[in-house]
């Protein structure tokens, strides 16, 4: 009897790459297609290669140097897929510099009118990239930190590890 092999079935994906990266705000997975810096999660991804691309040792050299204060800035390929709207607003939030924060309302103003500042907080929402697109750095109008991939208290230590916020004020 010849048994038959299954066919293997083509894959959907790209094969993806993971780099951890240890930090003060725990342990950071980034993702990457090889080639673009496709996610950054702060929970744990499937690693499926041992050996990393260069655009995630990048990504681990720049972040390590990003917590150590010796980095206010990042300068990786991004892959950012989503909705036109989304995209404006993520570009708005690599014009926010480091120690700088805006409001939801002046993001809004920024690409188009106060009526969308909502819509803003939906977009940094479905940013897939937090920290090196800085949406930790829009607070609401009052003041006030609201939500966060990656929880409340990461913001909060995003915003003061930058200077944004004083420690004895929260």
């Amino acid at each position: 009897m010849v048994t038959k092999k299954p066919a293997k079935e083509p894959e959907l994906f790209a094969p993806l790459h993971v780099a951890v990266v240890e930090s003060p705000i725990g342990k950071l997975w980034v993702e990457s297609d090889g080639e673009l810096i496709t996610r950054l999660s702060f929970e744990a991804l499937h690693v499926r290669q041992a050996k990393l691309p260069p655009v995630l040792v990048e990504a681990q050299k720049q972040l390590e140097a990003y917590f150590k204060k010796e980095r206010t800035e990042f300068n990786l390929p991004l892959q950012r897929k989503g909705t036109r709207f989304q995209q404006l607003v993520w570009a708005a939030l690599d014009d926010i510099r480091f120690g700088k924060a805006y409001t939801y309302t002046e993001i809004a103003k920024h690409i188009g009118g106060k009526a969308i500042a909502r819509t803003v907080g939906n977009a940094c929402g479905s940013n897939h990239i937090p920290i090196i697109v800085p949406c930790h750095r829009v607070i609401a109008a009052d003041g006030l930190l609201t939500g966060y991939i990656g929880g409340l208290w990461r913001k909060k230590w995003l915003l003061e590890h930058e200077g944004v916020l004083a420690k004895e004020l929260f």
